[in-house]
């Protein structure tokens, strides 16, 4: 019997830094063309549901150290479906209250021919790959109900439910034990003063000097704002990376840098020290059957801008290449949960360290990859197809912290890199959200080169 299943430290800090008013959730949008069918779609969900145990599991328990998973009474998720123009609302505020709901929510909106899916997951219950990995078995059991194939089932991937029992173990063999457990004691020793004690600056909002009446609403599911870049941009970035021996994630670190320093240059900060809190995946060889689950670790990546410290483009990739390059030899991320366990056994427990509002990081950035992309179903001009739908975009987001303000997504789909962000509507308008979006895009096209006009049409 899988459940009781204790929280890792992981999952503790991601339930801890969980609050009404930044909640720990992260949000995808899949937009779609063709006919919707809801009876077909809520068998889907149910059927991927079943899969992926934490998905359909509430915690309980009063100390920080006794948390568990356990049973949900009711497996289905939270969902709404209705036409195009009805606002998503949440049921009981942005919040998901793991001790009375299930970690996912899903909302639909359909009009003739084309729509949109709206996913919100507990980030306690899965990372980026896992909410990937979810929801490719819903379009593999919705492809396989609307055809209505009796002798096959749904094209899903072989999942072994108890491998959740060894979620927070890394690392076959003994160099990969060896390099955790360097990396668990670091986290344990240094993980937590570099983590607190610095004192990163959050972007600059105007906002204080805009119109705040522009109708926010906390029981209104937040908007996701993007900018994608066509093929030909994506081309021209993977070809730049190349030549200075970095990968595209290094050189889109640089970049996000870049843009940030200008923003807050324009707001009149002459000295800062910016932050990125990155993800990384700490998946192995032990975890090929793993159901969804949040096997991430985190890093953050600091840089110094004014004063002395007067970066050059090629000189602050050359740092973020060869940063990269030691946090993944050394596997620093394992480090992570170390830490929080570390910080979780002092006085007050993890959650009196995350009761601060301060800026503990000025931008979280997660590169989702390249999305459905293995999805065992037929596609079209690289939009996968399923049940007589189209998978026109995806767009993932992390959670936003209080403090912070900003999260950013880098994902592909149908060989198109798209930036997604998400904000906190407290601190920044809309307005201002999309001219931040527009500033931080630019500088990527900077490198990129300008969209193709069969793109821009």
């Amino acid at each position: 019997m899988l459940f009781p299943l204790k929280l890792n430290a992981f999952e503790r800090y991601m339930w801890a830094d969980d609050r009404p008013t930044s909640p720990m959730s992260s949000f995808v949008r899949v937009l779609f063309s063709g006919q919707f069918d809801k009876a077909a779609f809520v068998a889907a969900l149910e059927a991927a549901v079943r899969r992926h145990p934490l998905l359909h599991a509430r915690i309980t328990g009063r100390r920080e150290r006794a948390l568990a998973w356990v049973l949900s009474p009711n497996p289905a998720p939270w969902f709404d479906c209705a036409e195009e123009g009805a606002p998503m609302r949440f049921p009981n505020g942005p919040r998901i209250d793991l001790r009375e709901e299930n970690g996912l929510r899903v909302w639909v909106r359909t009009t003739d021919g084309h729509g949109e899916i709206r996913f919100q997951f507990h980030h306690a219950c899965c990372d980026g790959l896992a909410m990937n990995q979810f929801i490719e078995d819903v379009f593999c059991a919705y492809d396989h109900q609307r055809r209505g194939s009796a002798d096959a089932g749904p094209a899903f991937r072989p999942l072994d439910p108890d491998s959740l029992r060894r979620r927070h173990r890394f690392g076959a063999g003994w160099r990969g034990r060896v390099l955790h457990g360097l990396a668990a004691a670091w986290g344990a020793i240094i993980g937590p003063p570099l983590f607190f004690l610095a004192r990163p600056v959050p972007l600059h909002s105007p906002r204080q000097t805009e119109d705040i009446g522009d109708g926010d609403d906390d029981r209104v599911v937040p908007e996701l704002l993007t900018r994608a870049f066509d093929g030909a941009q994506l081309d021209r970035l993977l070809a730049t990376a190349r030549q200075n021996s970095a990968t595209l994630n290094d050189l889109l670190i640089r970049d996000l840098f870049l843009a940030m320093q200008t923003w807050n240059d324009n707001s009149g900060r002459e000295k800062q020290l910016l932050r990125l809190m990155i993800p990384f995946d700490l998946r192995g060889p032990e975890h090929d059957r793993l159901p969804a689950a949040n096997v991430m670790g985190m890093v953050n990546m600091d840089r110094r801008f004014g004063g002395a410290s007067r970066w050059t483009a090629p000189a602050l990739l050359e740092s973020i290449r060869n940063e990269t390059r030691r946090l993944k030899a050394f596997r620093v991320a394992a480090g992570f949960s170390s830490a929080m366990a570390a910080v979780g056994k002092l006085a007050g427990g993890m959650q009196k360290a995350f009761q601060t509002d301060r800026c503990l990081a000025t931008v979280v950035l997660s590169n989702f990859g390249m999305v459905l992309e293995n999805t065992p179903l037929p596609r079209r001009d690289g939009r996968l197809l399923a049940g007589g739908l189209a998978i026109e975009a995806v767009a993932p987001a992390p959670p936003v912290r209080m403090g912070s303000g900003i999260s950013c997504a880098l994902s592909t789909y149908a060989h198109r890199l798209s930036l997604t962000m998400h904000y906190d509507r407290r601190g920044y308008s809309s307005a201002c959200a999309r001219r931040l979006l527009a500033h931080i895009a630019a500088r990527i096209e900077q490198t990129a080169g300008p969209a193709s006009e069969k793109a821009a049409v």
